[in-house]
């Protein structure tokens, strides 16, 4: 669909302190093999939740570098977190918890979680766009996300094979005036065949289970694989992202060679190329391959973190065309095709704490230590 006033008016991330994986005492070659994984960002003593307001402060401060007069209040608020660990308690409001530690008043709209999976930020762009586009009422949508992973429960490292989880979290301000970068087009897919590949071989649990265990991600997948095959998998997820990527391409008036960056899902470097690079023929150049390797999957806050970090680093110009483009467990996909209108110099100390050299689109050491934006 292509948008002719729709636009990001801030962004803002978090991260922990990035831990090289050969510390991670769960560290093996099994799984590891084929990810390229040098780091992965773990936090410590924080929530998931509160990632998301470290995040949703630093969006805010970025819309007010470019808006003049009082920032507005967001109409509508989603926010997202993939995994139960990231969700503080059940029961419980988590959009509201983060609005309320932004200190944001009462008002008209709702505050609410969406669940997409690891497409959830991602796929509420082209949510939001329409939303706006019906809604005249509605100026100003919040998106926020945060994720928080850990042994035993879900190793950052063998919870999954091929990937491994970092965290953090992310946040945008979407409206109808002008900012940071104007949204020209969205596109989204979904394939519900592929719903059994996260969940074969698992049972339901029972109501009033209240011992859930070990995430065991990389066994379901396996179960399912040796099912179907793996290049039943593949074609169904080449179409689903080939999709949303032609489509959004095609609604903003663009080619793949017209794109400076793509945002992708921060996958190991075989899953990236089997399930990103190779389906859309893109030159891994044009993504963040390796800052992705030093982070870690992020949920559906990967994109967003490696956009906040283009604006830190500079890394991008106003009038370049950037895509980001999501994937989510279920199976849904979803491009986003932007511009970009302003990147204010103030963005390069408040926004994410990455302070390595930039050389060449790739970040040349891991730091030890870091800080919450």
């Amino acid at each position: 669909m292509r948008w002719t006033d729709f636009h990001i008016r801030g962004i803002g991330a978090a991260l922990g302190t990035l831990v090289p994986v050969d510390q991670f005492p769960s560290a093996d070659h099994h799984h590891l093999s084929g990810t390229g994984q040098r780091a992965v960002s773990v936090a410590r003593g924080i929530t998931g939740m509160d990632l998301a307001v470290h995040a949703g402060r630093g969006a805010l401060a970025s819309l007010a570098m470019t808006s003049t007069g009082p920032l507005p209040v967001p109409d509508l608020h989603f926010h997202a977190a993939i995994w139960r660990g990231s969700r503080g308690i059940d029961f419980w409001s988590r959009a509201a918890y983060v609005r309320s530690r932004l200190g944001l008043p009462a008002g008209p709209g709702i505050a609410t979680e969406i669940n997409a999976m690891s497409n959830s930020l991602v796929g509420s762009v082209d949510l939001s766009a329409r939303v706006l586009a019906g809604s005249p009422d509605t100026n100003t949508v919040m998106l926020t996300g945060g994720e928080i992973f850990g042994a035993p429960a879900f190793d950052h490292l063998t919870a999954d094979h091929g990937i491994a989880y970092g965290d953090g979290g992310s946040a945008l301000i979407l409206g109808r005036e002008p900012g940071l970068a104007r949204v020209l087009a969205t596109s989204s897919w979904t394939d519900p065949t592929l719903e059994e590949l996260h969940r074969s071989g698992a049972r339901f649990l029972p109501p009033g289970t209240t011992e859930v265990g070990i995430e065991r991600v990389h066994q379901r997948k396996a179960h399912y694989l040796a099912a179907v095959g793996a290049s039943s998998v593949t074609r169904r997820s080449t179409t689903g992202i080939a999709h949303v990527m032609q489509h959004a391409l095609a609604d903003a008036d663009l080619e793949l060679n017209d794109l400076r960056w793509v945002l992708l899902p921060h996958y190991g470097h075989r899953l990236l190329v089997n399930q990103c690079l190779r389906p859309l023929h893109l030159a891994e150049e044009k993504t963040l391959k390796h800052a992705g390797d030093q982070w870690g999957h992020v949920g559906p806050n990967d994109q967003i973190i490696g956009l906040t970090h283009l604006f830190a680093q500079q890394a991008v110009s106003p009038g370049d065309h950037l895509a980001l483009v999501g994937v989510g467990i279920g199976m849904t996909w979803t491009a986003i095709v932007l511009r970009i209108n302003r990147v204010p110099a103030a963005m390069r100390t408040h926004t994410l704490p990455l302070r390595w050299p930039w050389r060449q689109g790739r970040p040349t050491s891991v730091p030890q230590k870091e800080k919450h934006a």
